[in-house]
Parts: C-alpha cells; sequence; structure tokens
C-alpha cells in the first residue's frame, strides 16, 4: 500500500488531501474555480504553484508552445532560481526547454486586471488573495483534466514515478484549459 500512495499521491499527505479536496469538490465547493474555456484564447494565463520550479513553469511554457501567451510564478519561492532539474529533464522529454526559467515570487511579479490565474491546489487560491489580492480570474488547474480534480499535489520531494506522473497531470491541464 505504502509505495502506490507515494506513486500515485506522492506522500501520505498528498493521498489526504487529494481524497479531502475531492470531497470538497463534489459538494460543490469549487464549482466557481473553473470557467468556460472560450474566454481563455484572449487573455494571458498565469500558472501559479508554491516554488515555480516543477508545476507552474512546465505549465506556462507547454501552454507557450500551444501559441497561448503565458506566464508562471510561485507563491512561496525566491527570485532568479532554476527550474527542478526533473522538471528540465520532462520538459526537455516532451520537446519543452526550461533551461532559461527562473523562478519569481508572486510578490514581484506584474499582474494584469485581465489575466486568467491557474493554480495547482486549492489552498493556492487563499495564498493568492492574501499575497495580491482579490479581484483576478482563478481557477484550479485540474479542473481541465479529463477526470477533473481539485488538488495536484507538489512533486518536489517525491519519488521520480509520481513526480512524471504529476508533470503529465499539469500537462493534461494545460490542454484541457486551451481546449
Amino acid at each position: 500500500m505504502g509505495q502506490w500512495v507515494y506513486e500515485r499521491f506522492g506522500s501520505k499527505k498528498g493521498f489526504v488531501r487529494f481524497y479531502y479536496h475531492r470531497a470538497l469538490a463534489l459538494s460543490g465547493a469549487y464549482r466557481k474555480y473553473s470557467c468556460d474555456t472560450g474566454s481563455i484564447a484572449s487573455r494571458r494565463t498565469v500558472f501559479i504553484c508554491s516554488g515555480n520550479i516543477c508545476r507552474s513553469p512546465l505549465a506556462e511554457v507547454y501552454a507557450r508552445s500551444l501559441g497561448m501567451e503565458a506566464a508562471s510564478c510561485g507563491l512561496n519561492c525566491g527570485d532568479a532560481y532554476p527550474a527542478d532539474p526533473r522538471a528540465r529533464e520532462f520538459a526537455l522529454g516532451h520537446g519543452l526547454s526550461l533551461e532559461n526559467h527562473k523562478t519569481i515570487n508572486v510578490r514581484d511579479f506584474e499582474f494584469r486586471d485581465s489575466d486568467l490565474i491557474v493554480v495547482m491546489e486549492p489552498s493556492h487560491l487563499y495564498q493568492f488573495e492574501k499575497k495580491v489580492g482579490k479581484g483576478y480570474s482563478m481557477v484550479l488547474a485540474g479542473s481541465y483534466c479529463r477526470n477533473p480534480i481539485s488538488y495536484i499535489h507538489d512533486p518536489f520531494n517525491c519519488c521520480p514515478v509520481f513526480f512524471t506522473r504529476c508533470e503529465s497531470k499539469v500537462m493534461e491541464c494545460v490542454r484541457g484549459l486551451y481546449a
């Protein structure tokens, strides 16, 4: 059971959070954090995660490869750190490059009123509003998966199997967002 949890959810905490947020999603708690994809093409999409080294930079470069205007930043990071080596390797395996990526904290990022903010976890919704402010259109990335989810666990300290699973899920979200 332990190996299955680590490979599928990243950690025991990831397992608990996934099902906690799934229950909240089923009750309708996150319904307002998905939007009509028709309005997305004309907006800049800003992908946000915790450290801006794994999930959000991959989402940004993948969205750009699809011809969209995209950016990324992190809620809890310093500025100018490179992407995680595993994220760079994963991106390269999909014909994308994170070699020039440098982290940027949300406090140092210049948001536009028209930006669509795409976060990886429900807690990011509240952190974003606290650090940046309200009034932005925000969605949960996982709500654009084939089988919608509300929580995408941070793969930073997780096993290689989960890291790949997570980054693949991020790419699925981006495809769904721009479908």
